[in-house]
């Protein structure tokens, strides 16, 4: 594959959508610089308290959904060539009762594997060093666009970054850093509890997830909500030497997440609901430390991949509501599109446009 002269593209955010096309973009040959700012003491990213969830059949009947199916082999291509990324196989159990998903998972071994996201956060800025990635730690205070094409970035450390191209792909805070994006990418707050340790009345650690998460519902009705909603999905995953328990979600109207809500509330918010539910209520209380983090998603599903109409060189890579299926299989296309030339690069654009995801937005 032919790599454009100069291929030079800044990535802003490094968590997993700006660090898996950082790797992708290194190994087309391309220079990338990634420019993503450590978060205060304390605070948590949408990527970290992630359940990192890889099923191994379609969740939906779209072209995208069929292509995550397979996002364990692009993880393995990863790993096998940059190292250790946190995906493993891991065992499904569903939350149901004596029949379907959820009695055939008790029996038989379901596709099915992980993302351990704390193997994740800890590994991915080495393997981004290690891959040639410059990686500024620095918060993108302006953005400006330079003619005929490119951009200046001001960084808080005091340095401007010329890009001539730009992919904005950091989650929640893309809109701060441009605000005319479409009215589709939203942001809600997630919350989840990491314990110390793996419930030892679970048995062998396995994930155990509920058959459909209420988030996604919920997400997809966020343009039509006048008051904050809030909901609690129940779920547990292995994490670290621990586990992330539930899943506690708070989507406000407007396109903006607004400031994270107070710590005590989603806890005692998220315990209850726990508590009330037949698979919850034996691990509700057990003790654990809350995380959470502003969460960026798509109101219609479909994420925002591809350049951004009326700014050359400016291109999204956000929204996912399933970011550890879809972000592995859509890096490699968003990365040709990106850097090669003629027909590889045309060919990625047909593909991205064959998954419903336009090509300028």
């Amino acid at each position: 594959m032919t790599v454009s002269a100069p291929a030079e593209v800044v990535i802003v955010g490094g968590g997993l959508a700006g660090g898996l096309l950082a790797l992708e973009l290194r190994d087309l040959g391309a220079s990338v610089s990634l420019v993503d700012a450590p978060g205060p003491a304390g605070a948590d990213s949408a990527t970290a308290i992630s359940y990192g969830a890889l099923p191994g059949w379609p969740l939906a009947a779209t072209p995208l959904a069929r292509l995550a199916a397979g996002a364990s082999k692009h993880w393995r291509r990863l790993q096998g060539r940059h190292g250790e990324l946190g995906w493993r196989p891991c065992r499904l159990r569903v939350q149901a009762g004596g029949t379907g998903l959820g009695a055939l998972s008790a029996w038989w071994p379901l596709p099915f594997a992980q993302v351990d996201t704390a193997v994740l956060v800890a590994r991915l800025p080495l393997l981004l060093a290690a891959a040639g990635v410059r990686c500024r730690p620095a918060r993108l205070e302006h953005l400006e666009r330079q003619s005929p094409q490119g951009w200046q970035l001001n960084l808080s450390d005091g340095t401007n970054l010329q890009a001539p191209q730009l992919v904005l792909a950091a989650g929640a805070h893309c809109r701060q850093l441009w605000p005319a994006l479409p009215s589709r990418l939203r942001s809600s707050w997630a919350a989840v509890l990491e314990l110390p340790a793996y419930p030892p009345s679970l048995g062998r650690a396995a994930a155990w997830l509920p058959p459909s998460f209420g988030r996604v519902a919920l997400e997809r009705r966020a343009a039509g909500l006048d008051q904050p909603e809030w909901l609690v999905d129940g779920g547990l995953v292995p994490w670290g030497t621990g586990a992330l328990l539930g899943q506690h979600t708070l989507v406000r109207p407007g396109l903006e997440p607004g400031a994270a809500p107070p710590f005590f509330e989603v806890e005692g918010q998220l315990r209850q609901e726990l508590a009330a539910q037949a698979w919850g209520a034996p691990l509700a209380a057990l003790p654990g430390h809350l995380r959470q983090a502003a969460v960026a998603f798509c109101s219609e599903g479909l994420p925002l991949v591809g350049p951004l109409a009326g700014a050359p060189g400016l291109w999204l890579f956000t929204g996912f509501s399933a970011g550890f299926s879809q972000v592995p299989v859509l890096a490699p296309l968003l990365a040709q599109a990106l850097v090669l030339v003629g027909a590889p690069a045309e060919a990625a654009v047909r593909r991205l446009q064959q998954l419903g995801l336009t090509s300028a937005f």
